[in-house]
């Protein structure tokens, strides 16, 4: 299966394959983000991965989640599929991959008007945009989607 970028999911730009660093599956349920950074600082931490770095990765993980949450709902309108947080690395890439059971992709805010300064809705892409590489979405077999994101590791903190 191909990305929006058209190569393979399962390698890097360059080609090389990312190496699985984690996988959670994690409740459809507002408790879900809490849990997933949690998680996610635990594997940065035991990685060698601080600072700047692993506080933006733990802000994205936050709203990737609970966007699947808030909005990662079956055709049907049900929450029973599954969410899941998983992290992957190689040479100088961290990936974080969040599957929820929707096939509806994200919506990039359409302008500032699109960005509700009183709930903070629409402010989870920019986020993302910002502090990531690079970032996409690609549905998943048999249903849902993957919204994935990419950061660059400093050359001391290398994953593979």
């Amino acid at each position: 299966m191909l990305t929006d970028h058209g190569r393979a999911h399962d390698v890097d730009a360059l080609g090389r394959a990312w190496l699985p660093l984690t996988r959670v599956p994690l409740p459809h349920k507002p408790e879900a983000a809490p849990r997933a950074r949690g998680h996610v600082r635990e594997v940065l931490a035991a990685l060698g991965v601080e600072g700047d770095l692993a506080a933006s990765v733990e802000l994205v993980v936050s709203e990737l989640v609970t966007n699947a949450v808030r909005h990662g709902v079956c055709l049907c309108g049900c929450t029973r599929g599954a969410v899941s947080l998983a992290l992957m690395g190689t040479g100088g890439r961290l990936r974080v991959e969040v599957a929820d059971p929707s096939r509806t992709p994200p919506r990039w805010p359409t302008g500032v008007e699109s960005v509700d300064a009183e709930t903070e809705e629409g402010r989870g892409l920019l986020l993302v945009t910002s502090l990531a590489a690079d970032w996409g979405d690609h549905a998943r077999r048999p249903r849902g989607k993957v919204v994935w994101c990419e950061f660059t590791v400093p050359a001391a903190d290398r994953l593979g």
